[in-house]
């Protein structure tokens, strides 16, 4: 049975203006720039005209998004240890910063598929809840409405791909983008690297898929390793940088400040 209609008679000028108003819709702009700036850039290496100005402006709009969440949620600066540490554990925070890393470095094309996956299911989510309700409010809830099978679909479509989405960001993360910076030793671009392996060691701290990635990196490698034909001194180094990162990785927890 059908819901009632509802009764707003508010011009539709009048609801789009009050909702771009709003700071959620600056939210909204930012993550929409990073998906556009992202079809943009990897359409000009498709077409082997590689411009980097969409680039740039996918982490203009990373950073309008994230900054809105940042601000709202860091409202009252304290300089002390706990709120310090609340700050770099925040994971907006985390992405703000990796955001401006990139925005300032040599483009690496990679990096931008985790901040897309990310602005994708936000952007989803709030023409789902804003804008399809501003844009038609008196539309009924029957199967008929159109208004309904678009919110009805968008909402299975994330429901269903949410958790394979955030798999495929730890894994970018971990294996494409780190791997990717790796080769950047040959160039002496190792600040890139140390900042986002800083940044994948708190990710790993505080996000299951990124453990589970680590994880199965683990265990691809070890098979590797393994293989009776892979000589022992690459074995041996394996062990020994394997060893190094862990240590690496624990001594976060052993650098947070007692509350």
């Amino acid at each position: 049975m059908a819901q009632p209609a509802s009764t707003d008679t508010t011009p539709l000028q009048e609801r789009v203006l009050g909702l771009v108003q709003t700071l959620q819709f600056a939210w909204f702009m930012g993550h929409f720039l990073t998906l556009l700036g992202t079809a943009f850039h990897v359409l000009s290496i498709v077409t082997f005209r590689t411009w980097v100005v969409p680039y740039r402006f996918a982490y203009v709009g990373a950073l309008l998004s994230y900054g809105v969440v940042v601000s709202k949620t860091h409202k009252s600066i304290k300089l002390n240890a706990v709120y310090l540490q609340r700050l770099v554990m925040d994971e907006n925070v985390q992405y703000t910063l990796l955001a401006l890393c990139w925005f300032f470095v040599r483009p690496v094309t990679v990096t931008l598929l985790p901040f897309a996956t990310f602005s994708l299911f936000h952007s989803l989510g709030y023409v789902r809840n804003k804008i399809l309700p501003t844009v038609s409010p008196n539309e009924c809830k029957e199967i008929a409405s159109w208004q309904f099978k678009i919110r009805q679909g968008i909402q299975m479509w994330t429901e269903k791909n949410y958790t394979s989405a955030m798999q495929f960001v730890a894994q970018t993360e971990v294996v494409v983008v780190m791997g990717r910076l790796l080769f950047g030793i040959f160039k002496l671009r190792v600040m890139p690297i140390f900042f986002f392996a800083q940044f994948l060691r708190v990710r790993y701290h505080f996000s299951s898929y990124t453990r589970q990635s680590f994880a199965n990196l683990r265990r691809t490698l070890d098979k590797v390793t393994a293989d009776p034909r892979v000589p022992p001194s690459v074995r041996s180094a394996y062990l020994a940088a394997q060893e190094m990162i862990i240590r690496y990785g624990q001594s976060l927890i052993q650098q947070q400040p007692r509350r």
